[in-house]
């Protein structure tokens, strides 16, 4: 059989020919596409023509061609339902792929040729529109970031560690996996599930009279908040915090050599650690401004948790007033239950007052009706299409004049072969060079069978879903900035103003609901932002520190992690972080090493954001169209900060986000 892959789908939207895909399409894709990347960027180095945009930028941003269109399709399939062969491709594949990306950034020829259009530009022998001009700078800070400038000796250490890193990275992810999984609680007593619905139950069941809960990527587990059984609840949460701690999915050696290769990469490239290189690649520029927003948010965090603890460990200690006294220390594994209690003492209020509305299949419908009112756009189930999975339904969006926008994929549901968590994937990106509209997906973790999601479950749908309108709505010339590909300090700034159409009257509850929910909203506020801050600050720490300073052997993880939260002033025994170090996939396995900070600077951002639409009278047609012009069309083509004054006017102010927070401008 042809492979797919090696040529532009035929199918609408050039949507991969998921259904006849095998590992060894993947393989030769991959494969190929390298050579033919290579091949089209030595033509393009040795070209004895002036540099202009068209042989430069246009070769450049078009040469990986095959080789994106292979690794979109490849990171879709594997991420959303692996197999044994896959996960033993990217294990393969990782290493060459490191080191293909070493042939091209460390090629003095083709910074050269770069510098030579930058030069001829400045000289005006060449004229540059907006998006060449950004591309073009863009490029030359990355060539230089990635070393181009050093010397043989230099460039050699650099590829090791590289290479060293991409194989680090992809073992991290498999035990990750591989450990969530097993990490999993196996019940036989039916009474110690009290406190779900018969439905919550019968999703749980595995046969034999045994019950399976499984982990999430999370720290805090969900099913804690409804947990009667104290001993079941600690069971659970103590298999979440031991992730990755031994055994045969133990990661900490593995953190310990990423960190470490992380650090001397930074120092050999010139920079004083790794963090420093990830923040002048952002919006933040600078670890300073890093820490200045994140230490103080950080300790105003802990200490409003501190004040909640009091509060609701008394709570606690009369819900136990029948077991004796050590029984009623009030504990980690306890925090999301008794604060559910309260919440509902407090504000008459529970998620079980709202778990009607809260249905899959209609959050997603009130997801795409927010969309339609504030863009005009419209949603059409493709049932002859198929997706990334078998279980993905395949959706074909049409604008307000009925002219095609592109395809949208949800994987909704949960399974062992499918990485935890919630994202967003382009599969064909957006762009003008070679015409073609975005195919782009969404995946969640929801549980088949279950009678509702949470309302953090909703937050998470409309976050993912304003991932995916970021690539649907691209308008850009270069496919390499189309889209979600910004800085990590932007790019979760639009998903984030998309949560607010969440809480619209009758959006997705009715609106004496949403306001119970909205006055239970600054509720457990000090936990909620400490168990992110201590994850953001041990994400600084791990990154921040100097490779002598750096945990040698995996015995030292732990201990390095306490004093790092400890020095920070986020410690606390009762609110771990989100993720520790050993189970942290954003920043061993994933993309956001040392810029796991991101969501909190895109919370400026999205603050100041939706105070905009307060301001200019809400979520109407006109305001939507504005947002998708002038911030999410552009994309990463322009300067990301450019973008956002195009659309606000001026730079994001934090006021906004310090009064969401409840802590006012001297905060």
């Amino acid at each position: 059989m042809t492979n797919p892959l090696l040529e532009r789908s035929h199918l609408p939207y050039q949507l991969p020919d998921f259904a006849v895909l095998t590992p060894g399409h993947h393989r030769e894709a991959v494969e190929t596409g390298m050579a033919q990347q290579l091949a089209a960027l030595d033509a393009l180095a040795t070209d004895s023509e002036p540099a202009t945009v068209e042989n430069v930028l246009h070769v450049w941003d078009t040469s990986g061609d095959l080789l994106s269109r292979a690794l979109m399709v490849f990171s879709s399939v594997k991420s959303a339902d692996t197999t044994p062969e896959l996960d033993a491709l990217q294990v393969e594949m990782a290493p060459r792929l490191a080191q293909h990306g070493d042939a091209i950034w460390l090629d003095r020829r083709l910074f050269d040729r770069f510098t030579e259009l930058a030069t001829r530009a400045q000289a005006g022998e060449v004229v540059l529109d907006a998006e060449d001009a950004w591309l073009l700078e863009d490029t030359l800070l990355r060539f230089t970031r990635a070393g181009v400038a050093l010397d043989d000796a230099g460039q050699a250490r650099l590829r090791e560690l590289n290479t060293r890193l991409a194989e680090l990275s992809a073992s991290f992810d498999q035990a990750n996996r591989e450990g969530r999984v097993a990490g999993k609680v196996v019940v036989t007593d039916r009474a110690e599930l009290d406190g779900l619905t018969d439905a919550e139950v019968d999703a749980l069941a595995t046969g034999d009279g045994e019950w399976t809960i499984e982990l999430v990527n999370t720290t805090q587990q969900p099913i804690l908040a409804k947990l009667h059984d104290r001993g079941l609840r600690r069971r659970v949460f103590e298999a979440s915090i031991a992730r990755g701690l031994g055994g045969e999915h133990d990661t900490r050696r593995t953190i310990v050599d990423i960190a470490r290769a992380r650090a001397e990469r930074a120092t050999l490239l010139g920079y004083e650690h790794h963090a420093a290189l990830v923040a002048e690649s952002g919006c933040a520029r600078t670890t300073r401004a890093v820490n200045e927003l994140m230490g103080p948010l950080g300790r105003a965090a802990l200490a409003q948790a501190e004040t909640d603890a009091v509060a609701f460990a008394e709570r606690f200690s009369r819900l136990q007033s029948a077991e004796p006294v050590e029984a009623r220390d009030f504990a980690a594994w306890d925090w999301e239950y008794v604060a559910e209690i309260v919440r509902g003492e407090t504000f008459a209020f529970s998620d079980a007052d709202i778990a009607a509305h809260l249905d899959v299949d209609k959050v997603l419908e009130a997801t795409y009706a927010a969309a339609h009112d504030l863009y005009g756009i419209t949603f059409t189930r493709r049932e002859d299409l198929v997706g990334h999975t078998s279980e993905a339904d395949v959706y074909e969006v049409h604008d307000a004049d009925g002219s095609p926008v592109g395809l949208f994929l949800m994987d909704f549901w949960a399974r062992p072969t499918k990485n935890g968590g919630a994202w967003m994937t382009s599969i064909v990106r957006q762009n003008h060079l070679t015409k073609q509209l975005p195919v782009v997906t969404n995946n969640c973790n929801y549980t088949r069978g279950s009678s509702a999601i949470s309302w953090d479950g909703v937050i998470t749908m409309f976050h993912e879903f304003g991932h995916a309108l970021h690539g649907l709505f691209a308008d850009s010339k270069y496919p390499s900035k189309s889209g979600t590909a910004t800085p990590r300090d932007f790019v979760e700034f639009p998903s984030q103003v998309n949560e607010h159409w969440a809480w619209q009257p009758d959006r997705v509850l009715p609106a004496d609901l949403l306001d119970k929910l909205r006055a239970a909203q600054s509720f457990n506020q000090g936990f909620g932002t400490l168990e992110i801050m201590a994850a953001s600050l041990l994400d600084q720490a791990w990154h921040q520190t100097p490779l002598d300073a750096l945990p040698t052997s995996a015995d030292q993880v732990e201990a390095f992690e306490r004093r790092a939260l400890e020095q920070w002033g986020v410690a606390s025994d009762l609110v771990p972080p989100r993720y520790r170090s050993t189970y942290f996939s954003h920043i061993w396995g994933g993309g956001y090493a040392a810029g796991y900070y991101g969501y909190t600077w895109s919370q400026v951002m999205d603050a100041d954001a939706v105070a905009w639409f307060e301001e200019q009278g809400g979520g109407t047609r006109e305001n939507g169209d504005h947002f998708r012009r002038t911030l999410l069309a552009p994309g990463g083509s322009l300067e990301p900060m450019e973008t956002y004054r195009s659309f606000r006017g001026r730079d994001p102010h934090v006021e906004p986000l310090l009064a969401r927070l409840g802590m006012g401008s001297e905060g």
